[in-house]
């Protein structure tokens, strides 16, 4: 099995705030290669417990290789954190958490190919994060209505030119499918140069291509999915950490606990960022931010 790259990002400021003991049990709802996973079934030797979810089953597998020195202590499950509440109870009836953790960023083994999702290697335009997935980019590219692609790469990309990307795919797509991470990223390059806008960081494709990730698989729909349902996994006293990765997601977990004031108290209120030796060792972790609540 080729292996699957993902640092933990800010692992020692979860493992702060969580303050795991031993005991406790967890989840990990975006549990990757179990970097995460392992740091806290270590915290809580001998008896503590982890339920780790992944939508992806290549970060499943790489998760039983890595988590399998911790025997039963370790659950894992196939399905999207939008069955958070269902997926427990299947897994560990009965039990309620001590922590929950959501990691929301995309793993370097996602990018890396067979998914379409970066625009750095020339493949099919997929981007589905899991085959329960619906709708390939690709199938909503050569589809969707102008108006609709504008919305979503504005909505969901904050792009500048959406109008113009959106209209000038429906016109290429009008000679031939546009069925590749190449032909989309040189499409989206001749529309910035059109433009008069030459910048090159990011590179001009980044939103768009974010913006059919996050429509494709639903992530903000899922996450606020989640957010309601944690409360009910968790005992009181138990936290939530979100690991967040463009303002999207951060905005949408900041205003859920600011609205829910009646069952969750923020722990910090400005959210945690990756220090300087992080950074040096992982800029991947550059755009990260961790929020913290724990459950009234």
């Amino acid at each position: 099995m080729q292996e699957f790259k993902h640092t933990p990002v800010l692992l020692k400021a979860v493992l702060e705030k969580f303050n795991p003991e031993v005991g406790q049990n967890f989840i990990d709802a975006t549990v990757g290669g179990g970097g995460h996973s392992r740091a806290l079934l270590e915290s809580t030797s001998p008896t503590g417990r982890l339920l780790g979810l992944d939508q992806d089953d290549r970060a499943l597998a790489a998760a039983a290789e890595n988590l399998k020195s911790f025997g039963a202590r370790v659950s894992l499950a196939k399905g999207n954190f939008n069955r958070l509440a269902e997926i427990a109870e299947e897994k560990m009836p009965g039990v309620k958490f001590d922590g929950l953790l959501l990691d929301l960023g995309v793993s370097s083994d996602q990018l890396a190919g067979g998914r379409g999702m970066s625009f750095m290697i020339d493949e099919p335009l997929d981007m589905r994060m899991s085959d329960e997935m619906t709708i390939t980019a690709g199938e909503l590219i050569n589809t969707a209505a102008a108006e609709d692609m504008e919305k979503i790469f504005r909505r969901y990309g904050q792009e500048r030119w959406a109008r113009e990307i959106a209209h000038e795919i429906v016109r290429r797509r009008g000679k031939e499918n546009i069925a590749t991470t190449k032909q989309l990223a040189e499409l989206i390059v001749e529309v910035y140069k059109k433009q008069g806008s030459r910048s090159q960081h990011p590179h001009p494709a980044t939103r768009v291509f974010q913006a059919l990730r996050i429509e494709v698989n639903a992530e903000l729909i899922n996450l606020k999915s989640v957010l309601n349902q944690a409360y009910e996994v968790l005992k009181p006293g138990g936290k939530i950490a979100v690991i967040s990765f463009h303002s999207l997601e951060d905005r949408i977990v900041k205003e859920f606990f600011k609205a829910h004031t009646d069952e969750w108290e923020v722990v910090n209120k400005k959210p945690i960022i990756a220090d300087e030796v992080e950074l040096k060792n992982n800029p991947r972790a550059r755009s990260a931010k961790l929020r913290v609540a724990l459950k009234k």
